[in-house]
């Protein structure tokens, strides 16, 4: 099968769809660790903190809120006593959380939003980085935190932002609302092999389909599309008549600060 006749006919599959349910993240899966030294406010006047520190395989970026009423409480809470007739076991849960607590005061506030990204080593681009996790506390959901994590990374850290592997619906929402942030360029990319490319099927990609050469990583040459957001979720499509970048090789999306 030619080149054309792939792109013609294959759908991008650039990132595996979850459920939902596969990923509900949330207060349950934010856990305070450890924190950076270096705490910010937040750009945009919402009172919320932000720090930038090593995380397990990359970077964790974490925000907080010094105002959270889960943490106020938390932190002023007197030593639990065993109540008359509570099994011990219920009761040592009740002494940890206070001594969680208790080591937790002294963090810059409640943690309601964290972002863990890797560097995407293989990316051509300098400095990208690619998201692992992403979650925000649940009452804290609606508030563009999540694009605010994003932003960090993209208009901060100045790192190109590769999307994740997988993504929930959420997270597919998350990446449409990049598109807003004035500045931020997003884009779709697929891998070639050496042996994939020729002079015709180069003049294909980068002619008829409009691609745009990013860089070589080992024997992988990558090529960077338009993407258009859909209503609801990304949408990606490349701005031609064959809109379709076939799916049996490596494809994402990704999104850089361009500061314009």
């Amino acid at each position: 099968m030619r080149l054309q006749e792939l792109f013609e006919n294959r759908q991008l599959d650039e990132i595996g769809r979850l459920t939902t349910n596969d990923y509900t993240g949330g207060k349950s899966s934010l856990y305070v660790g450890a924190y950076g030294k270096q705490i910010k406010k937040l750009p945009g006047g919402s009172g919320i903190l932000y720090s930038v520190e090593p995380g397990r395989w990359g970077i964790d970026i974490k925000l907080w809120d010094p105002k959270g009423k889960d943490w106020l409480a938390a932190g002023a809470a007197e030593k639990p006593i065993r109540k008359s007739g509570e099994p011990k076991f219920r009761f040592q849960y009740r002494l940890q959380d206070w001594a969680t607590a208790q080591k937790n005061k002294n963090a810059p506030g409640q943690l309601v939003g964290k972002l863990s990204i890797n560097p995407a080593r293989d990316f051509p681009l300098k400095r990208a980085m690619q998201v692992e996790t992403i979650t925000v506390d649940e009452e804290y959901r609606g508030m563009g935190l999540a694009k605010a994590l994003y932003g960090i990374v993209l208009t901060l850290m100045k790192s190109p932002l590769l999307a994740g592997s997988s993504q929930t619906p959420g997270g597919r929402r998350n990446w449409v609302s990049l598109s807003q942030i004035p500045g931020v360029e997003m884009k779709g990319y697929v891998t070639l092999l050496d042996s994939q490319l020729k002079d015709t099927q180069i003049d294909i990609i980068m002619g008829q389909l409009g691609g745009q050469y990013i860089g070589k990583s080992g024997g992988e040459h990558y090529f960077a599309f338009d993407v258009v957001p859909g209503t609801s979720e990304l949408a990606p499509a490349v701005k031609t008549s064959l809109s379709k970048v076939y799916g049996n090789y490596d494809t994402g999306l990704y999104a850089v600060w361009t500061g314009k």
